[in-house]
């Protein structure tokens, strides 16, 4: 049985609130607000309920929420009716004073006051929060919006009254949780703290804890998930986002908030208070903490502490590890009593979850695989300036040739047939190393000369940081990163391509890698002294999936007949900008669906397609990449809600329409980014809904669908596998290669694969010291390991709103084994094998969360006008 940090709490523990109802009045006066930017020369905006609840926020010293009082999803955060919601009730002159306030620098200093009257004409309640809840008894419980961030503030508060003991050497420690006004718990008064000496750095963190009251497929009550992170904090104020202040008024309470930047006089970049916090709190006569300065930060001096911004290099690593889960697990089931509440746990299955078949495609198999591409020939042109890279290319080729264990022996520009099936050509293109941009189509002109039917693959030495070296910034100078550019050419002439990173030659004074950073996910073999180029082998793999590739490992661990269709629907919302990057006016939806097309006869291959938007058809793998990776990344007028799902709907349902009808189809879509576009998916009424297959199913016709969780705040978080013999005291028993599952008292049953990462059981100490000490309590001696990731388990929800004709267990055990036996790789994906082919395809595209290079006013059909994103 699988433990975890979920709990289901009978609705009498959900406490209660304070709530101020926003009358008609309210909402009109709102509606009348001029719209603001909160900075100079901010971008104007419409204001947003929650500007108001962080000023509000601020001044009280207490979580607050203002949202619309509704049962369904809203697209209109303003939508009436609306409520304002907090912990305890306000201060009224505190009140009326911070909503003039803030509502005067909205107005910028135009004291007109029209919000403040009505909101204190409200007559405050003090409901239960249990009075809220709907459909429990059917085992779908559901509320207004507001309710799930306010049951899990009254959590975190009950949670907070007790520190937290944690064992360690002869004595223990006890960690003091502070509130902060969103709900979190931080371990303001526990850091840690680690310098280097070189480079010299002294790098914080926090302990914090989020909670999230979340539903279960089936479940009658609500589940809340705990989810311990460890944040490191900023040593400067640059592109900060997030700042935790010590309240003035209210000791126990920290303030999170919002941050902005603005140039002052001097032209310099300074942080600010969002939502016009300081100029609320000073209205209120309360001392606002000085502004630290950057060696205040870096010396952790002052009242407040900001996060960094983004992923960094950091003295410290990320995670909390397995033993803090664990000990923090314990813990809430001591302090949380009355009422009672479960921890959420998972039971095994009989499935066992294998992986018969590791490392790259054998030789013996590699022109069998290949037939799955549809060609009788398939080119892998290897693009190099680096003599080195060269040659780690052709060691990765080698064990395709009659001569496995020599070296490649081929000239450059001349084709050079590996097996069968496979040519390989190696190309030296010196425009690789051009610090600037490069105009590919007239590099790439000589790959028009290839007119045979051969498919074509590109292997492309890049620069793995296009960040300066060090010499480079002594020069002044910065490389261009030629990756984007590079892969919309290749695409151009109906090519994939991967990119293999070049080894870095080490600067002179750079501290030498430690020697157990390898790549993982294959098995460790070497030829004498020389270890293995994993780097090379991979890339490899993932050219040759890309090319469309596959081998007889995912017929090996999956019980198919009937020659069923797998389909993997992901969906993706990309913002766009009409006028900067980072600017988002609006957003478009990916869309990208790819089919494994299963085969009864071992002598037929299995093979995969993506679906064309454009010739609406189903092409093979490496053409419909290709065709996908020219055009623009999303579909203007597609979105999540309302009209922009339906349209999304259907047109999902018509490339479905265009698959064989002959063929019965299992469906795999993500929950999190598809249930919106069909409710059929939300747990509030799981396969009573509009689902994908809708109008493909027929007596003859079985169409199944199986949604995938793998969200960390929605999918509990594995603690320990309490079945498993302990074999040390202290460690927590990593999950087996099982499915497990759950079944709720109404008879919904739901599934998991639980895991601990490949660096979890990897690297030795290294790899899985947080499941022997917390960040906490780790031995001096041991202090280096700090710098590391701390791994915790994982796990992925299984669940089948329709399951056919099918078992819906046989259908779970089938979508687990695609993600344990992934096809290019030798460790479990997030995703079934469609649908993490189908992600893929999405982060390759040259768009992906970038800049578009389309001009801005190019045609494209029925997509209306093309767009830049951001």
């Amino acid at each position: 049985m699988i433990s975890t940090l979920a709990f289901l709490f009978p609705h009498t523990a959900l406490g209660k609130i304070t709530l101020y109802p926003l009358s008609r009045e309210f909402g009109e006066a709102w509606s009348r607000l001029p719209t603001y930017g909160d900075a100079k020369n901010g971008k104007q905006r419409r204001p947003p309920y929650a500007g108001l609840a962080s000023a509000l926020s601020a001044a009280s010293g207490q979580p607050v929420v203002l949202m619309p009082h509704s049962y369904e999803p809203v697209d209109d955060d303003l939508a009436h009716p609306a409520v304002a919601v907090t912990t305890q009730p306000f201060d009224q002159w505190t009140l009326t004073t911070a909503v003039s306030a803030w509502e005067r620098c909205v107005r910028k200093g135009d004291n007109v006051n029209t919000l403040a009257p009505l909101l204190a004409e409200a007559e405050v309640e003090r409901p239960a929060l249990s009075s809220y809840v709907r459909g429990s008894e059917d085992g779908t419980p559901h509320a207004p919006g507001w309710f799930y961030r306010v049951a899990a503030w009254n959590f975190a508060a009950r949670l907070a009254r007790n520190t937290l003991p944690l064992p360690g050497g002869s004595r223990r420690r006890h960690i003091r949780w502070r509130m902060d006004t969103q709900g979190s718990l931080i371990s303001w008064d526990d850091v840690t703290v680690r310098s280097t000496k070189s480079p010299r750095r002294t790098g914080y963190a926090l302990h914090k804890l989020d909670f999230r009251v979340v539903t279960q497929p089936g479940e009658p009550h609500f589940a809340l998930h705990v989810l311990p992170t460890f944040s490191r904090l900023a040593t400067h104020w640059a592109s900060t986002r997030t700042a935790f202040v010590e309240h003035a008024s209210n000791k126990d309470t920290l303030l999170r908030m919002p941050i902005g930047h603005t140039k002052n006089g001097d032209g310099q970049w300074v942080p600010y208070a969002r939502n016009y916090a300081a100029e609320v709190l000073e209205a209120c006569g309360m001392e606002f903490a000085t502004w630290p300065t950057n060696e205040d930060l870096a010396a952790l001096r002052g009242q407040m502490r900001t996060l960094v911004p983004a992923p960094t290099t950091h003295v410290l690593g990320k995670g909390v590890g397995t033993r803090f889960n664990k000990i923090l697990a314990d813990h809430i089931k001591e302090t949380i009593k009355r009422p009672t509440i479960t921890q959420v746990t998972f039971d095994p299955t009989p499935t066992a979850l294998t992986r018969p078949t590791k490392g790259s495609i054998t030789r013996e198999e590699l022109d069998h695989a290949l037939t799955a591409t549809g060609h009788d020939t398939v080119r892998i042109i290897a693009f190099y300036n680096d003599g080195t890279t060269r040659r780690r290319m052709a060691d990765a080729l080698a064990p395709y040739t009659d001569t496995p264990h020599q070296p490649l022996d081929c000239s450059d520009y001349t084709d050079h047939r590996v097996s069968g099936r496979l040519l390989v050509r190696f190309h030296r293109l010196r425009a690789i190393d051009r610090p600037d941009q490069v105009d590919w189509e007239s590099e790439l002109e000589f790959l028009d000369q290839f007119d045979d039917e051969a498919l074509n693959g590109a292997w492309v030495e890049t620069i793995w940081n296009p960040k300066p070296t060090k010499r480079e910034r002594e020069a002044g100078q910065h490389r261009h990163d030629h990756k984007r550019d590079l892969r919309r050419a290749l695409y151009e002439r109906n090519m994939v391509s991967q990119f293999l990173a070049r080894q870095p030659e080490p600067e002179p004074d750079d501290e030498p890698e430690p020697v157990t950073e390898a790549i993982v996910g294959e098995e460790a073999e070497t030829e004498a002294d020389t270890p293995k180029d994993y780097k090379a082998v991979n890339a490899l793999r993932d050219l040759l999936f890309r090319l469309g590739c596959v081998d007889d490992r995912l017929r090996h661990v999956t019980n198919l007949s009937d020659e069923p269709i797998l389909v993997g629907i992901h969906l993706r919302q990309q913002r766009i900008s009409n006028r900067r990057p980072g600017a988002a006016d609006r957003t478009q939806m990916v869309e990208v669906l790819t089919a494994l097309h299963t085969s009864d006869d071992p002598a037929v291959p299995w093979h995969l397609t993506s679906y064309d938007h454009n010739r609406h058809d189903w092409l093979p793998q490496a053409a419909a990449e290709a065709a996908f990776g020219r055009g623009t990344i999303g579909r203007n007028g597609h979105a999540r809600h309302e009209e922009g799902a339906l349209l999304a709907r259907q047109h999902i349902e018509s490339a479905l329409k265009v698959l064989p009808c002959d063929r019965p189809l299992i469906i795999l879509v993500d929950t999190e980014a598809c249930r919106t576009i069909w409710p059929g998916l939300q747990n509030v009424r799981l396969g009573n809904g509009p689902l994908p297959g809708d109008d493909l199913r027929s007596p003859t016709r079985p169409v199944a669908v199986v949604a995938i969780n793998t969200s960390y705040g929605e999918v509990p978080t594995p603690v320990e596998n309490t079945a498993s013999p302990r074999k040390n005291p202290k460690r927590p028993p990593k999950p087996k290669d099982l499915l497990y599952r759950r079944t709720t008292s109404t008879g919904t049953t739901s599934w998991y694969i639980a895991q601990a990462s490949r660096t979890y059981e990897g690297y030795g100490q290294e790899g899985s010291i947080g499941g022997l000490h917390t960040r906490f309590t780790l031995p001096q001696d041991d202090w280096a390991l700090q710098r590391k990731d701390w791994h915790s388990f994982t796990a992925t929800q299984i669940s089948v709103p329709h399951p056919g004709t099918w078992d819906p267990e046989q259908l779970a055990g089938v979508a687990a084994q695609l993600c344990h036996q992934s096809l290019a790789w030798d460790a479990r994906t997030r995703h079934p094998v469609p649908l993490h082919i189908a992600a893929a395809m999405d982060r390759a595209h040259p768009e992906y969360r970038g800049p578009s290079i389309e001009p801005l006013a190019a045609a494209a059909g029925d997509e209306g006008e093309i767009q830049p994103t951001s």
